[in-house]
């Protein structure tokens, strides 16, 4: 269906032992990013920080992200002369069933703080469009998708759910949420943009270590990060309210 990369002459190698291995500050800034992601999940389950589901589902994240890269970094690349385009599908569906994971967390820390039918109807949209991204980078053959999908799931989703439940709560999560996501978003104009520093250190090495801070504060933001039930969160909601009129009294008395 696809034809698969044949010239490979183009591309920065090294060959250790007599094996050849295409591109290997890319192999070396993934495995960064899996470190930094195994060195989370090892961290979060020996803190005990995988009770609820959403402190589940981020730990998955960390799990498959890390081995994402590892096989991305590896099959993707280092060895992409045997496998051609298609070594690179297991590495970005795996990636992209990590980022819904992530997604599901964020939906599931949001629930208690909306309608049941609200969060049902996002958590089906999660399944389709895991579905619908999968799909098209396979016929694509194109990393495009994979991108617009960790945007769509990381910069969307997740963001825009943890600043919901931040308005609710002030969860102390949010902070290092923000800085993740700048992070990733400088990691997805890199690699949009191709800015390289030079041919053996791309755009995808640039990319990689930007996303690899992403993953750290996504990390920070799991340790911090605070489950709410119904009752607890009924009472975090009567006592920022409480907060908000004592704050706008205070206002009024300073005016007068």
């Amino acid at each position: 269906m696809f034809e698969m990369v044949k010239d490979f002459s183009d591309m920065p190698s090294v060959k250790w032992f007599g094996v050849t291995i295409l591109e290997p500050f890319t192999v070396l800034t993934n495995l960064m990013i899996a470190a930094a992601c195994f060195y989370a999940y090892r961290t979060l389950k020996k803190k005990g920080l995988t009770v609820t589901k959403t402190q589940l589902y981020i730990n998955y994240f960390f799990l498959l992200m890390g081995i994402a890269t590892i096989i991305g970094g590896v099959i993707g690349h280092a060895f992409l002369y045997t496998t051609g385009l298609y070594g690179k599908i297991p590495g970005w569906y795996i990636g992209m069933a990590a980022v819904a994971f992530f997604e599901r967390a964020a939906i599931d820390h949001g629930r208690p703080f909306m309608n049941k039918k609200t969060g049902q109807f996002f958590s089906v949209v999660n399944y389709l469009e895991i579905l619908i991204f999968m799909t098209l980078s396979l016929i694509k053959l194109n990393f495009v998708f994979v991108i617009l999908h960790c945007f769509y799931g990381l910069f969307i989703v997740v963001f825009c759910f943890e600043t919901y439940v931040y308005l609710k709560t002030r969860n102390p999560s949010f902070k290092y949420v923000m800085m993740a996501t700048i992070f990733g978003f400088l990691a997805i104009l890199s690699h949009a943009f191709q800015l390289s520093i030079n041919e053996w250190f791309n755009y995808n090495d640039v990319s990689h270590l930007e996303m690899t801070v992403a993953i750290i504060f996504y990390y920070k933001a799991a340790l911090h990060l605070q489950v709410y039930q119904g009752k607890e969160k009924n009472q975090i909601e009567d006592k920022n309210q409480s907060k908000d009129k004592n704050q706008s009294k205070e206002k009024k008395e300073y005016v007068t």
